[in-house]
């Protein structure tokens, strides 16, 4: 069986700290192409945020944005799947945040979702004040009585200091939803948890696009670098982490040079040759 599709995380893998794309994963971009596999980037960012970074020249096929909420084709940016939480559900979920005393950000339907509404606790969260002063323009304090009449995205929990069982104990009480940890993107240390309608994840929307545009029987690889892209991960035939992942995940799964090496590169060879020797 050949390789058939490969799907990356974006910040933190394909990309070096500098948010730039190394010639090195251009290339094996190229020629993945070449071959007809189909090339994934899923990213947790917004469409929106993604189009910071991701540009229109990208040699890729797909980007799936809010951690699997919504998949564009690429470069024509057609959304191709949405996932959504109807707005009596997300009212829901916003008062079990706030019964928590968490602080958290309620954000809109793709491909809107880079707006949302926030609350917060009177406790410190650098990094919370850092992303509502990043997005000013397009936050709002969640209204009281909440009154949400929209479909809403996601919900993403900012915890300055999470305890060690906290990620878990949401996940538990939140079962019937998708909860995600991942390690803050602003200021790298802060826990990130975000919440989306069950069913929402990398793992999903790669399974879907392996079903739907990828050939029937082939392989597939994934590259992450963080824990939101663990379902990923364990999704896939062949899966790497980066040399800068954190090191529960370096022991789990094949290390390759780190983002700042072109590690996604050095994945890709590696995968090719596996497949080519199957």
């Amino acid at each position: 069986m050949g390789l058939g599709i490969v799907v990356t995380d974006l910040d933190g893998t394909l990309l070096d700290s500098k948010h730039q794309l190394s010639e090195a994963n251009r290339q094996s971009l190229l020629e993945l192409g070449q071959r007809g596999i189909v090339r994934v980037v899923a990213t947790g960012r917004s469409l929106f945020s993604a189009l910071r970074v991701v540009a229109s020249d990208w040699p890729i096929d797909f980007l799936v944005h809010a951690s699997g909420a919504g998949v564009s084709h690429w470069p024509s940016r057609e959304l191709v799947k949405v996932e959504y939480m109807p707005a009596p559900l997300a009212i829901e979920l916003a008062r079990r945040l706030e019964a928590r005393e968490l602080d958290f950000m309620l954000h809109r339907a793709v491909p809107e979702n880079h707006c949302c509404y926030w609350q917060r606790s009177a406790r410190p969260n650098p990094d919370f004040d850092r992303r509502v002063q990043l997005y000013a323009d397009y936050m709002q304090p969640l209204p009281r009585p909440i009154q949400i009449s929209e479909p809403m995205c996601q919900a993403i929990v900012i915890d300055p200091a999470p305890s060690p069982g906290s990620y878990p104990e949401l996940v538990r009480e939140l079962v019937d939803f998708s909860v995600i940890r991942t390690t803050s993107p602003l200021d790298g240390t802060a826990t990130w948890i975000e919440v989306f309608p069950r069913g929402v994840r990398k793992s999903a929307a790669a399974r879907w696009l392996r079903q739907t545009r990828a050939q029937a029987s082939s392989q597939s690889l994934a590259v992450g670098n963080d824990y939101n892209d663990v379902d990923l991960l364990d999704w896939a035939d062949l899966a790497c982490v980066v040399g800068n992942a954190p090191a529960e995940l370096c022991a789990r799964y094949r290390n390759v040079a780190s983002n700042e090496a072109s590690g996604f590169s050095e994945a890709v060879r590696w995968a090719l040759a596996e497949c080519d020797a199957s």
